[in-house]
């Protein structure tokens, strides 16, 4: 028996084989002149084949790289295809009636578009198709599409879609021109344009869609069909009508969703952030779509989600939120233009790693957003950077009260003259924060006080903690301070008493200035930071410089600084100075400054500077204490390196109790003047007016009284150490020069005293003492006093003028409540 029904078998296998062998070239001649007369576009094959196997017992028609033609004028692909199978009865083939059962699709390419006129490129089959029994019936029970990729642009309404499936079966039966069809399978979202807004981008949903197409009356209706992304899913239903408008009505319900998946549907350019969040608990999502579509209207949104008892958390960091509620909502009248749409988040409760809080937020029209939002709560901070890390804060500990609350448009925060417009009040209360910020891994440590907003301002009271090595008290205010932080180049005003008890400028000026990789700074000012100190440091540091009990008032703005009634208590005495500095030009900055020295002691001044760059006379070598008013005026770099020929200062010092040791030019004047402890100088108070300008020391004639002598001294030293020093000192003992060669550099008075006339000149590496013979009949001495005081005269009038265009600048710019 077994053998009877294997012999069947072969024989109807062979049968069908040999028939579809035979007849091959006729069906497909017949299947091609009844399918021409239905079609309005050419198409091209590569290759026609017939196969019995692909889909037993019905017979296959396989096209091979097929293009099909789109409808508009000009030539351009409809779809093209790498096979295009469809499926026959052959006993009804063998009749010539095709009944099409079914269709498979592999590895194509459909680009539907409607021009601007409204003119489709898809009308490829004529409106009355031939009827008689050769005409092609299409019952498809059985659709299939293997890597497919659908792209839909309509430049009347401004729409661009592009899908894209690996997997599509589908059943479609036509019944009165009713087209019914269920389909399964996946359908990735690569965009769904709207004239300039993409979403849902690279979007892969698992469909199970029931629709139905109804050809006369140009209307899909969609009933029972459930979209699933990321384990979530969505039911839809609603119908989408295209007769003589495009009309839509479609409604999305979730089920079984979650907050990821809610996020994922939105644009990754709003919510890349978030998107790794993952939550637990009842969320819920409901959107409507209902309108025209055309290029004058566009269809009403409305979503509304939200969840109950939920939990969020990300999965790679250690806090969570628990017993979260938020009621949601989102209406626009336009799915293409968010301009007048209206974004609601009430009633948002929480817990932060056991710290309850509570919120809302509202944002209406999206394009100039108008914004309410309210927040209440107590925070635990290292927990909310768990919760939501930002990239320049690092290790935030402490904790936050909060309770704060804004009103009005943002844009209104993008001008001075309308912030005040936008309400902020509330404050937040800081208690031991301690955080790391930047690239630097700058240190904020035991920060605590209280900020309170008042609208666009905020005040500081007893804000204190310490930024690296240094600390701080701040009371003041910060003006425009929610402009400054939204939004770039936008002004601020500080106004505060500022207390330290150690302030490290080293550090704080590599901070701000530092250049990335190098020990140098690049200083500036910055145009949008307006500053008002009134500073009261216990101890400060810059490079070897220590000042302590520094009090007086700093301003800063328009890029210039000013010093007002400075006071402090360095090098052994005290320090009060006033100056300006104008850093409008960063690579040239001006200096304008009046100090005056009491009781600085010398050699700690040589120790500061650095023995000013020289080795001639050095710290080691003077002793004493300054008494000096000093005037002067520089430039300098963005390295704040001086220029040397733009120093131009007046200097009237007195030096008490003044000590000279070991300054070799004075002990070669042992040679000439018969005096032995040159070498270690011991003088009363040293009075002169010293100028500097043009890279040159000038020292007036001063007479300087001694242990040892009393010598008078003058002279010119330049900034590349070449010096012309003058020297008129006592003779007391003729035997010790030669008459010849000191002979017109003698001198003596009417007491019959003599004096000597000695110069020293060269470089302060290579110079020469030698008698001074021109000095007396030539009066050097004088015409250097005279000089000096031309170039005083001089200096003062600039100095005047300079100082007075800087006050305007002051006057005129310098008050916050000016603009």
């Amino acid at each position: 028996m077994l053998f009877y029904l294997s012999l069947v078998v072969v024989v109807i296998l062979t049968t069908t084989t040999a028939s579809v062998f035979l007849f091959k070239d006729r069906i497909i001649q017949q299947f091609i002149r009844e399918a021409n007369k239905s079609l309005n576009t050419p198409i091209k094959i590569g290759k026609i084949d017939i196969s019995a196997w692909n889909d037993f017992p019905n017979l296959a028609i396989v096209f091979t790289d097929v293009y099909v033609e789109d409808s508009q004028p000009g030539e351009y692909p409809l779809m093209i295809a790498k096979t295009v199978s469809f499926y026959l009865n052959p006993v009804e083939a063998w009749r010539g009636n095709y009944s099409i059962r079914g269709l498979q699709i592999k590895d194509s390419e459909t680009s539907l578009k409607i021009d601007a006129a409204g003119v489709n490129n898809y009308t490829i089959l004529k409106d009355s198709p031939g009827t008689e029994a050769g005409s092609i019936v299409f019952d498809l029970k059985n659709v299939r599409l293997q890597n497919t990729k659908v792209s839909y642009h309509d430049q009347i309404s401004h729409l661009h879609h592009e899908f894209a499936s690996k997997k599509l079966v589908a059943s479609i039966s036509l019944k009165n021109n009713l087209y019914d069809i269920v389909a399964n399978g996946d359908i990735t979202t690569e965009q769904i344009g709207t004239r300039n807004k993409v979403v849902l981008k690279n979007k892969l949903f698992d469909i199970q869609a029931k629709l139905q197409y109804d050809n006369a009356h140009k209307n899909l209706i969609i009933s029972s069909s459930s979209l699933t992304v990321n384990k979530s899913s969505f039911e839809v239903h609603g119908n989408y009508s295209f007769s003589r408008n495009n009309l839509i009505d479609l409604t999305a319900t979730g089920k079984q969703t979650n907050f990821h998946t809610l996020l994922s549907l939105m644009p990754e350019d709003i919510v890349r952030k978030l998107l790794k969040y993952r939550s637990n608990g009842d969320v819920y999502f409901r959107m409507s779509l209902k309108g025209e579509i055309s290029d004058w209207k566009s269809p009403f949104i409305s979503v509304s989600f939200g969840c109950k008892d939920a939990q969020l958390y990300h999965p790679d960091y250690r806090s969570t939120m628990n017993h979260v509620t938020l009621e949601g909502s989102f209406a626009s009248s336009s799915v293409s233009d968010f301009s007048a749409a209206e974004l609601f988040l009430q009633n948002i409760t929480g817990e932060l790693n056991g710290k309850a809080f509570k919120a809302n937020f509202s944002l209406r029209n999206f394009d100039d957003p108008f914004v309410v939002f309210d927040f209440k709560g107590e925070l635990d901070a290292s927990s909310l950077l768990n919760f939501y890390p930002v990239q320049e804060i690092k290790k935030l500990e402490g904790n936050i009260r909060a309770n704060i609350s804004f009103e009005g448009k943002i844009s209104l925060l993008k001008k001075k003259s309308t912030a005040q417009q936008v309400r902020a009040r509330g404050s937040i209360e800081m208690d031991s924060i301690q955080l790391t910020v930047g690239r630097q891994n700058i240190r904020f440590r035991d920060l605590e006080g209280a900020l309170q907003f008042d609208n666009n301002d905020l005040a500081l009271s007893d804000v204190r903690g310490k930024f690296e090595n240094s600390d701080f008290e701040l009371n003041g205010f910060f003006n425009n301070i929610i402009t400054f932080l939204l939004f770039d180049d936008q002004p601020i005003g500080i106004e505060t008493d500022l207390k330290s008890n150690f302030l490290d400028l080293d550090q704080l000026f590599a901070v701000g200035f530092g250049e990335k990789d190098s020990q140098e700074f690049d200083f500036h000012i910055s145009p949008h930071v307006h500053l008002n100190f009134n500073c009261d440091v216990r101890k400060m540091k810059y490079k070897r410089f220590i000042g302590r009990h520094v009090k007086g008032d700093l301003l800063v703005k328009n890029q210039m600084a000013v010093s007002r009634n400075v006071n402090l208590t360095t090098m052994g005495g005290d320090l009060s100075f006033n100056g300006i500095v104008d850093a409008r030009n960063p690579k040239a900055i001006d200096v304008v400054s009046t100090f005056k020295l009491n009781g600085i002691n010398i050699d700690s001044v040589f120790y500061i500077f650095e023995n000013f760059g020289q080795d001639f006379i050095g710290a080691s070598q003077l002793k004493g204490q300054a008494f000096a008013d000093v005037t002067l005026e520089m430039t300098l770099n963005e390295k704040l390196k001086l220029f040397p020929e733009t120093l131009t200062a007046d200097i009237s010092t007195v030096i008490k109790r003044g000590e000279l040791n070991q300054f070799e030019p004075l002990q070669k004047l042992s040679r000439y003047l018969d005096d032995e402890g040159l070498s270690h100088l011991r003088f009363a108070d040293l009075k002169n007016d010293i100028h500097i300008e043009k890279r040159t020391i000038y020292i007036p004639q001063m007479e300087v009284r001694t242990n040892v002598t009393s010598i008078q001294l003058s002279g010119t030293h330049t900034f590349d150490q070449h010096i012309d020093y003058r020297v008129i000192a006592p003779l007391h003992n003729k035997k010790k020069i030669d008459p010849d060669e000191s002979f017109g550099a003698v001198e003596e008075d009417n007491t019959g005293h003599s004096k000597l006339f000695l110069k020293i000149v060269g470089t302060t590496s290579n110079y020469k003492v030698s008698y001074d013979k021109e000095a007396v009949k030539k009066k050097i001495v004088s015409d250097l006093k005279k000089e000096v005081l031309e170039l005083k005269d001089a200096f003062k009038t600039k100095g005047k003028k300079k100082k007075k265009e800087l006050e305007l600048e002051k006057d005129e710019y310098f008050d916050w409540n000016d603009h």
